[in-house]
């Protein structure tokens, strides 16, 4: 059996070199079908891997309060259009009146610019409690964390972003040193780890935090805050809660039930359920440009194995009147079908693999197999090579050796 197998593959190999263009065109059908479909697997699942790390990283069971309505501007960064009507004892209520709220922690953010010596950068600033660095899983790199009597006491500190210290220092050591944070001599007692960007598209190490009672009195002079970070109990419903935090702002504020809200309350769950739907979007057109291309794949290997056998009737009579079976024949050409499309198949994964790596590499995506479409595409090469071969091979079996070797 093993050596009527080998005989077979050994003439379908020749039958492919002979006619290299026709084999090239069938199997290209097939390779970018599986392409698509393998490399669009380990990409989506480097997706969501990300996804759940940015998340983790971002913090467990918050709740995001921003003053201002959410929009997206282009497609990656979320903004918020301005309001100052957010005010801190409406925020340090919220941990008092609602029992599923654990901690909040309130901040202001403003964009401003930061020189050191010669050196200037434009950073996102923000003003923060001191205990948004438990609670946002922020870690540092080397300093420290500003304190709760820094806070008290008014104290010009800032903890930067890692890509602000390589701007400003290249290296140098920054602890203790002062930058100025618009016009404002600020010193700087530590620097974060890197984070990259988040699932809002703000890149975290391009952040300054400081005291926000320093930052809103000294800096912005301002009675108001941007937002808060809201923490809650394990167990609780995020959904429940947010309703139970909206109800209590248009409470507090006294809003008639036609007044829009000018404050807006989400979590990281929304927005990563928005993202998975962009991913679950795109496989659902991946599977479709898969699916044509596996169609006209297994449409260009039945048309070669059909002229295949037209042009190959001698060779058919010779075998058959030297004791070949139908069978036989037959199983030549199914080989021959299911050779091609295994081998565009075959192609296809080491080409979405090459894709997977360099999108990977590009957008810092980790990096994964996905075994089940690896499984998949084999299965349905081999179902195509298969199908696409036999009505082929049912003809040339028709051809009787005294009919095609008849001068």
């Amino acid at each position: 059996m093993a050596e009527l197998l080998f005989f077979h593959l050994e003439v379908a190999v020749k039958n492919l070199l002979v006619h290299k263009k026709r084999a090239i065109l069938a199997i290209l059908g097939i390779l970018f079908a599986v392409m698509s479909l393998f490399a669009f697997g380990n990409i989506s699942r480097g997706l969501k891997s990300k996804i759940e790390l940015e998340i983790s990283r971002f913090g467990e069971n918050l709740i995001i309060l921003r003053s201002g309505i959410f929009f997206v501007a282009g497609r990656k960064t979320a903004q918020f259009t301005e309001a100052k009507t957010l005010k801190m004892n409406e925020i340090k209520r919220i941990k008092d009146s609602i029992s599923d709220v654990e901690e909040v922690v309130p901040f202001f953010d403003v964009s401003y610019p930061i020189r050191f010596k010669e050196k200037k950068v434009v950073a996102t600033v923000i003003g923060v409690e001191s205990s948004v660095f438990n609670l946002r899983n922020i870690d540092i790199s080397f300093g420290r964390f500003f304190t709760s009597e820094e806070e008290r006491r008014l104290e010009r500190k800032a903890v930067i972003g890692f890509k602000i210290y390589e701007s400003l220092f290249s290296g140098e050591n920054p602890l203790g040193k002062y930058v100025f944070i618009y016009r404002v001599p600020t010193q700087i007692v530590g620097v974060m780890s890197e984070k990259g960007t988040d699932l809002f598209g703000q890149d975290q190490d391009t952040l300054v935090y400081m005291p926000l009672s320093t930052f809103t009195r000294r800096y912005s002079n301002v009675d108001y805050v941007k937002g808060a970070y809201i923490k809650v109990k394990d167990g609780v419903l995020l959904s429940e809660t947010k309703r139970k935090i909206r109800s209590f702002i248009r409470s507090v504020r006294k809003m008639r039930d036609e007044e829009k809200d000018d404050f807006t309350i989400f979590t990281v769950e929304d927005v990563l359920k928005t993202k998975e739907e962009g991913i679950r979007l795109v496989s659902i057109l991946t599977a479709i440009a898969s699916i044509i291309s596996f169609f006209i794949g297994g449409l260009g290997i039945f048309a070669i194995m059909l002229l295949s056998v037209t042009e190959r009737k001698v060779e058919i009579g010779i075998r058959r009147a030297v004791g070949s079976r139908k069978k036989d024949i037959t199983f030549q050409f199914m080989i021959e079908s299911t050779l091609i499309s295994v081998l565009g198949g075959l192609l296809g994964i080491a080409a979405g693999f090459l894709i997977t790596l360099i999108v990977c590499a590009i957008g810092s995506i980790p990096f994964f197999i996905a075994w089940g479409h690896l499984a998949l595409s084999i299965s349905i090469c081999g179902i195509i090579g298969i199908l696409a071969g036999v009505y082929p091979a049912v003809r040339g079996t028709r051809y009787e050796p005294i009919e095609v070797l008849s001068p």
